[in-house]
């Protein structure tokens, strides 16, 4: 049987990882959430992930850092990066690290949604 695809959330904002990952379970994904880029990279979890969603702004480790450093690690995971404080330099950070989106928030988790389902349709399907 074929493990269901693992959608990881990084955001130090407790309330919004845990609106995001219940929505996200009510429509059957299956999630992981970390309230830091350093617990999710020591996690084990990497591995596993088919896509991330990480805040840019974050104590410790950002998520353009997340990203650098997955990419350092040889990880080619999709991400899509969320930030209340958006600016050209940022997104084009995002965009040269090659991140499959781009969100301010307030995010609209419909439009989340389809993001992270057109991600996980464009991926192989594991063997079963």
């Amino acid at each position: 049987m074929a493990h269901a695809k693992i959608v990881c959330i990084v955001d130090d904002d407790e309330d919004l990882r845990g609106s995001i990952s219940s929505f996200f379970r009510s429509v059957g994904l299956r999630v992981v959430d970390f309230a830091t880029a350093e617990t999710f990279l020591s996690s084990g979890t990497v591995e596993e992930a088919a896509c991330l969603i990480t805040d840019l702004h974050m104590p410790g480790m950002n998520g353009l850092g997340l990203c650098r450093e997955l990419l350092r690690r040889g990880f080619r995971l999709p991400v899509i990066v969320m930030t209340a404080y958006s600016s050209p330099e940022a997104r084009a950070e995002a965009s040269e690290l090659g991140t499959a989106g781009f969100m301010e928030k307030p995010i609209d988790p419909e439009v989340l949604l389809r993001d992270i389902e057109m991600i996980l349709q464009q991926q192989p399907r594991e063997p079963s």
